[in-house]
């Protein structure tokens, strides 16, 4: 037998902690159950006070829970409302399998909320862990309209598609960032390691003036393989970074980072045809789930990552407020295409523009597979290119010394 320390919640929510002596965790889960009590936690008791141990732990955790656990999360709740079981004993097997600590405590308080006659969208929102605030809308959407499995299955679908998404895009840059790195990784050996010993090779033929392109790339050998280059050049990156990300925060500097980033080569056309994507595929579910189409301009709005998509849509829901068709303020806009602007004005005068936006939505989608599907074609000559300078650069200053001092012997 051993001692087993608990913690779980009485059906009107209260939490309880207690001991129980036991043969494993089985037998306690069953000891508590009996019992009527939600198991929230169970670990083993040792000499300290793991509990109060754990629960500093809790607050160090690090990172946020990744999306797809989300996805599984949702499409589990929608999976069990759809199924007709009560939202209270859906949200207390989700807790009972919930892998991390973050979501385990979340949820315990969504489900005590919850027996406290709270609504779901409610209870979601005081956490927000798991949903954001365009999907709680829906989520309160669903619970007005009664079709809250149906929304749920929804959200589930979009979080399913935005992780699809992210790991294309993840997946296509995957290729081009180990290149460069390990171009740079070549770059710095040849600099510290093998420059130095062609550097004393040269001096062993006498004083011999060697080529500019030979000489620079000494000197820059040189500095970099000096300590105080290497000290002064991290607290530069440092600063540099701080600064940015300062510079990001202000409203000024994300526009201009934001409308820089729209304009780079082969990536700015991606980054808005994502804008445009996200922004089409996130008002056609909100206006099909019953949103107003002024709180599903301003929740979109939130959910997009451009600056001047996010304000675009901003002017959008001002302006639709005093009652100007969505196509009008969207035409002001130097981000979002002409053919979407004319697509929306053509749903609008025929009422269709929830079918419109799904057809853009699937055009785009379309579009942004093929992107990130060729994203390493697109890259190659760019990379060959950079690795062709500096194989020449190298070629020339190594070579050119040893062929001009086989002219002046001869």
């Amino acid at each position: 037998m051993a001692i087993f320390i608990y913690k779980a919640a009485k059906q009107n929510g209260e939490i309880v902690n207690g001991e129980l002596d036991a043969q494993n965790y089985d037998e306690v889960y069953q000891k508590l159950s009996e019992q009527k009590l939600l198991t929230l936690d169970i670990q083993p008791k040792v000499e300290f006070d793991f509990k109060k141990f754990s629960s500093k732990l809790k607050d160090f955790e690090i990172g946020d829970i990744p999306l797809n656990e989300k996805v599984v999360f949702s499409r589990q709740l929608a999976t069990m409302l759809s199924a007709g079981l009560p939202i209270s004993q859906t949200i207390e097997i989700l807790l009972q399998q919930a892998k991390y600590v973050k979501m385990k405590n979340k949820l315990a308080e969504v489900y005590k909320d919850i027996q406290g006659g709270i609504p779901l969208s409610v209870a979601f929102s005081k956490q927000q862990f798991i949903f954001n605030e365009l999907q709680i809308s829906l989520i309160q959407a669903g619970e007005s309209s009664g079709n809250l499995s149906e929304i749920m299955l929804q959200i589930a679908d979009d979080m399913r598609n935005s992780a699809q998404l992210q790991g294309k895009i993840k997946g296509a840059m995957i290729y081009p960032i180990i290149i460069f790195l390990v171009i740079i990784v070549v770059v710095v050996v040849i600099m510290v390691v093998m420059v130095p010993a062609i550097e004393s090779l040269y001096k062993d033929f006498g004083n011999v003036e060697l080529p500019g392109v030979t000489q620079f790339m000494i000197n820059a050998s040189n500095t970099m393989s000096n300590p105080v280059f290497l000290i002064s050049s991290l607290i530069i990156l440092i600063a540099a970074f701080l600064s940015y990300r300062a510079f990001y925060k202000s409203k000024g500097g994300r526009s201009t980072i934001d409308k820089l980033t729209l304009v780079l080569p082969i990536f700015g056309d991606l980054i808005s045809k994502i804008q445009v994507y996200e922004m089409t595929r996130l008002l056609h579910m909100l206006l099909k789930s019953g949103i107003p189409i002024i709180d599903a301009l301003k929740s979109t709005s939130k959910a997009l990552s451009n600056y001047h998509f996010k304000t675009a849509l901003e002017e959008a829901a001002t302006e639709v407020a005093k009652g100007v068709p969505l196509a009008v303020p969207l035409s002001r806009s130097r981000v979002i295409p002409t053919i979407v602007v004319k697509l929306i004005a053509t749903g609008e005068q025929t009422g269709k523009t929830d079918q419109i936006l799904a057809e853009i939505k699937r055009f785009y989608g379309d579009q942004v597979d093929e992107m990130t599907s060729n994203l390493t074609k697109l890259m190659e000559p760019i990379i060959l290119v950079i690795a062709g300078v500096m194989v020449a650069f190298l070629a020339l200053a190594i070579y050119v010394p040893i062929y001009n001092l086989g002219n002046v012997i001869k």
